[in-house]
């Protein structure tokens, strides 16, 4: 059966420190579940810690801990309760198992800062992903490793589910009011599957966001689908490649210029490797790397050009020989 951690206050002599590790075993038996409002309204703690037999995370477990912003769930974690992380308002990230398999009602509402979520995916297995992301209306990057039947990591994929707004407005002669939403996130999150993405659907979203989104969102979305192209299409590549021709100025001064997504310089590689800069854009671009000093960036261009002698003077004249 497992021993309960009931609350944190019978443990804890002292004030809440920041960071926290559950014990493992309690009077002899190891802590399986994190009870019902065992850390209600900590308001010092900012991490903490779980044994690794821990498979449950009771109703309001770590609701109103305000400073609490990464939570990683244990490996064998499988549920969590309802309103567990009710008004964390601090908390950015979260990181869950392949055995989680329930998330209950409102577990992370009202978490406004929620915009990291790593998750690993096992064959046919139920993912909760939308069980977080329908309370979560701020853009969120979500990280799936895609498990093989080894438990190994088989495939990645990333993806950004972007914000979006609702209202309901009213229906004066129908007596009613009608939702409606704004943006594209919603669009996106219904892509999502009980056991995985609908990859097809998320990706024929990109035209909305296109119209919705700013440029920063749209190419993390971009860079997250061509690097780590998880059941894209040759149709979608197409689609996402045409984007980045369309805009492969602004694209270069963001990647080069270390102000766009984190996966910047896998993009940058990924841009080379399909040769998807003119004779122009180099240039460009070489230019942008002479100003800031980006003397690796620089190699991979001048390797792109091949040949070609560099001009006197400028960047190109540190290379000849």
């Amino acid at each position: 059966m497992g021993a309960v951690f009931k609350d944190y206050k019978a443990f804890i002599r002292e004030d809440m420190p920041e960071i926290y590790a559950v014990p493992e075993t309690i009077d002899g038996e190891a802590v399986t579940c994190i009870g019902e409002r065992a850390f209600y309204g900590c308001k010092g703690l900012k991490q903490v810690i779980l044994p690794k037999t821990v498979t449950a995370i009771g109703d309001y477990a770590f609701a109103e801990c305000r400073q609490l912003h990464k939570f990683v769930f244990p490996e064998g974690a499988a549920s969590v309760g309802d309103y567990a992380f009710y008004n964390c308002m601090a908390l950015k990230e979260i990181v869950l198992g392949k055995n989680i398999s329930a998330i209950g009602y409102g577990a992370f509402k009202n978490c406004l800062e929620l915009d990291k979520i790593t998750m690993d995916i096992a064959p046919g297995r139920k993912n909760c992903l939308n069980s977080i992301l329908q309370d979560e209306f701020q853009e969120v990057d979500v990280t799936l490793n895609y498990m093989d039947d080894g438990g190994n990591v088989g495939d990645v994929a990333h993806l950004v589910f972007t914000d979006y707004q609702y209202e309901y407005v009213p229906e004066i002669e129908a007596r009613q009011f009608n939702w409606e939403t704004y943006g594209s996130g919603d669009s996106y999150r219904i892509s999502i599957r009980d056991t995985d993405i609908d990859y097809e659907k998320y990706d024929s979203v990109f035209s909305l966001a296109q119209v919705e989104d700013d440029e920063n969102t749209l190419l993390k979305i971009v860079a997250g689908r061509l690097c780590w192209p998880h059941k894209l299409s040759d149709e979608s590549r197409e689609r996402y490649e045409a984007y980045v021709k369309a805009h492969m100025r602004k694209i270069l001064e963001q990647i080069i210029g270390g102000n766009g997504p984190e996966a910047g310089e896998r993009l940058f590689d990924y841009l080379l490797k399909r040769r998807l800069l003119t004779p122009e854009d180099v240039d460009f671009a070489l230019d942008l790397c002479s100003r800031i000093s980006r003397a690796s960036m620089t190699a991979q261009l001048m390797d792109y050009q091949g040949a070609k002698k560099p001009k006197a003077g400028g960047i190109r004249s540190r290379f000849a020989l």
